[in-house]
């Protein structure tokens, strides 16, 4: 008879009975019970937990970000946004400025029907925000996380009823004394809401200006602090800023943007080429032009970053070819290193724009579906924006092999220099060579030495034919050398004034007599 515990009786072992069927049951991962029995449970020994410094997300979680979802450690971005609504067609406009509790009132009314495009414009990220409009236009829930994610990869997804973008804007900004008060170098507006920054899913800063070794440095912070501190731009009190661009657009025309502070810079020069009529922005009535016209401005603002760069390295340039030295070397990696950080920030917009050009409304969807349509007139354009975005990336390649080419030329002629200086010990220490021998030779204690009765002229009678025999035994190869090329030069500089005199005098008529017959 079995017991309880599962071990055999006296009994069962006499008469050879089976052992009891042990059955175990394994525990639901969500139940917080642990089974007695270390033997059949495993445990994740030693591995690192999102709570710590290297990981911002616990892994396993549900993908994506819902709007009805409450307020947790996912979602903990609060702050005041600048929200700006431009419903318009071709013959009206109605522009309208909002914060967040008044865009959520807006929200509930109805679209007027002469609205062809509604463009939504957030300076800033909050929540609140983002919720109301994921609800509004059903925004899915895989774009919203990315949305919160401020360091999203560049990329255009396509979903059933709308479409997704994220791209990163470059600026030039100003920095004050080294510090992390930033300004915008633009003409356009402030650029900063001035809000307290929050910490978005990726547990970077939203709300304050990233600079670009920020952006890209990582947690060590010390390394961006030197970076920063020794960079190319910051002699000038420049620095060069980055930040996540987020937009949708929608099967019914809404353009939804979200910009992290930069909002000021791209909206003024769009909203007045909408106020007038006869722009192509305008007429079209087309939310893919909005689309357009925005990520044209971001690429417009990364020209005065290369050409600041343009000017660093020209100076840099300059004082490598008069003046090269050893520490100007550090200063062109931290250059090379911007210049490669800066080229894969911009390259995969091609992408992007390359995504959107061979659009096809429909492709990949059902009959039932819409879809979102690219037209033809923003494919077009489109194709001007690609020609921006090549040129920079020329530019910003030329620069860095410019920028390698100077840490070669600073080490080779550091190299050269050092051989000259050989050289020059070299030939010292062959013309003394053969004196110092002679000295060390009449300098012995003999007891009787016939030559140190002359006088000193004796010694260089010696020393002369002996120091001209040492020369050119050492620098037979050298010497050499120099004379067949001084006769090579010799021969074809005179064969270059012949054929000079040839081509004055009788060039024609030897023209003619090639031509002839």
């Amino acid at each position: 008879m079995a017991r309880p515990n599962g071990h055999r009786s006296d009994d069962d072992l006499e008469n050879n009975a089976p052992p009891p069927l042990r059955i175990i049951v394994p525990k639901s991962p969500l139940s917080t019970h642990r089974p007695s029995t270390s033997r059949f449970h495993l445990r994740r020994t030693g591995t690192v937990l999102a709570s710590a410094n290297y990981q911002d997300e616990a892994p396993g979680q549900e993908p994506g970000l819902g709007p009805d979802e409450e307020l947790d450690a996912r979602v903990n971005i609060r702050t005041t946004c600048g929200i700006t609504v431009v419903d318009f067609s071709e013959d009206n406009m109605l522009q309208t400025e909002l914060g967040n509790v008044e865009l959520i009132e807006f929200l509930r009314g109805t679209r007027e029907e002469w609205v062809n495009v509604r463009w939504i414009n957030c300076n800033g990220l909050s929540w609140d925000v983002i919720q109301a409009l994921a609800k509004y236009r059903n925004l899915h829930r895989l774009a919203i996380e990315d949305l919160m994610n401020t360091k999203t990869r560049t990329k255009c997804d396509w979903y059933s009823d709308q479409a997704f973008l994220v791209l990163p804007l470059l600026k030039l900004i100003h920095s004050e004394d080294g510090n992390n008060n930033y300004y915008p170098l633009t003409s356009f507006g402030a650029g900063n809401s001035g809000n307290a920054p929050t910490v978005g899913l990726d547990g970077s800063t939203i709300g304050r200006v990233k600079t670009l070794q920020e952006y890209y440095g990582g947690p060590n912070r010390e390394r961006i602090q030197y970076m920063e501190k020794y960079s190319s731009l910051s002699s000038k009190g420049l620095r060069v800023s980055v930040e996540q661009v987020s937009m949708f657009l929608t099967e019914d025309g809404t353009v939804i943007s979200f910009f992290e502070n930069s909002a000021d810079d791209i909206e003024p020069p769009i909203l007045e080429r909408l106020e007038s009529r006869n722009t192509i922005l305008r007429s079209a009535c087309d939310g893919s032009m909005i689309l357009q016209a925005i990520i044209d401005a971001i690429i417009d603002l990364a020209f005065p970053v290369v050409q600041a760069y343009q000017d660093t390295i020209a100076e840099l340039e300059l004082n490598v070819l008069t003046d090269p030295s050893v520490e100007q070397s550090r200063e062109l990696y931290i250059l090379t290193s911007e210049l490669s950080l800066l080229k894969s920030t911009i390259s995969p917009v091609v992408g992007l724009v390359s995504s959107l050009k061979d659009h096809r409304k429909g492709g990949s969807f059902t009959k039932d579906l819409k879809g979102v349509e690219v037209s033809e007139l923003t494919k077009t354009y489109l194709g001007d924006v690609d020609d921006h975005l090549l040129l920079l990336i020329d530019n910003l390649e030329t620069m860095k092999r410019a920028a390698d080419n100077m840490i070669d030329l600073i080490f080779n002629t550091i190299g050269m220099s050092q051989n000259e200086s050989m050289k020059t010990l070299t030939l010292v220490t062959i013309l003394f060579l053969p004196m110092s021998f002679l000295t060390g030779y009449f300098g012995m204690n003999f007891e009787e030495f016939p030559g140190i009765r002359n006088s000193d002229r004796f010694f260089w009678k010696i020393a002369g034919p002996v120091l001209g025999v040492t020369i050119l035994f050492l620098l037979n190869g050298i010497v050499g050398k120099t004379v067949r090329q001084k006769w090579r030069k010799r021969g074809i500089r005179v064969a270059r004034e012949r054929r000079v005199r040839l081509m004055r005098g009788g060039g024609g008529r030897v023209r003619w007599r090639a031509g002839g017959n």
